[in-house]
């Protein structure tokens, strides 16, 4: 419920910046050779994982946007090390950030870009007796824009940890990836 209140004041606030104009991008990105780190050891992920968001950003200098996203991101299974055992999954998330995006003038309708997100990683999963916990959330990258399409590359990290409630034991559980994603601007105002 607290991730439906979170997503539901971000959409409120790009609602309430659009009169200052700015763009809202709806994307999507596809996981490439993600994995988990865990207190002391780091698992490779399996299978397919990704994500869907979109972005609020106005443009402050020329060149320079900056604004707010969300996205939910499911993240890759995990195959267990004792044959024995099937493959379990991680937790999903929910990020909220802050974004600053800088595009290069050129003479030229692809603009190349660089990019960087902060902001808080709501996670929700558990393993066993095990809750996922929230942590940072942040990415930096580079891409480039077409008539109002973008295409990027960005390295990625959702912070977590695991936790019983019953032992207090607990363990870090950081996913570090990095993705390729596609996005479109929709421009509001002019």
């Amino acid at each position: 419920m607290k991730r439906k209140f979170m997503g539901l004041f971000l959409v409120l606030g790009i609602v309430s910046f659009a009169a200052n104009a700015g763009k809202v991008e709806v994307k999507g990105a596809y996981d490439l050779g993600g994995k988990y780190h865990y207190d002391n050891s780091s698992e490779k992920a399996k299978s397919t994982a990704g994500e869907a968001g979109a972005e609020y950003r106005y443009e402050v200098t020329p060149g320079l946007e900056v604004g707010a996203g969300t996205a939910y991101q499911w993240h890759k299974k995990v195959k267990a090390r004792n044959s024995a055992d099937e493959n379990y999954e991680n937790y999903n998330s929910v990020p909220v950030y802050g974004t600053a995006k800088y595009t290069f003038a050129t003479p030229t309708t692809v603009k190349p870009y660089v990019k960087g997100d902060l902001g808080y990683s709501a996670n929700n999963g558990n393993i066993d007796d095990y809750k996922a916990k929230n942590g940072l959330y942040y990415g930096v990258g580079a891409g480039v824009n077409y008539n109002n399409f973008n295409a990027e590359v960005m390295y990625k990290e959702n912070q977590g940890q695991y936790k019983n409630d019953n032992t207090g034991d607990k363990t870090d559980a950081n996913y570090k990836r990095v993705s390729v994603g596609v996005g479109y601007n929709f421009n509001l105002g002019n």
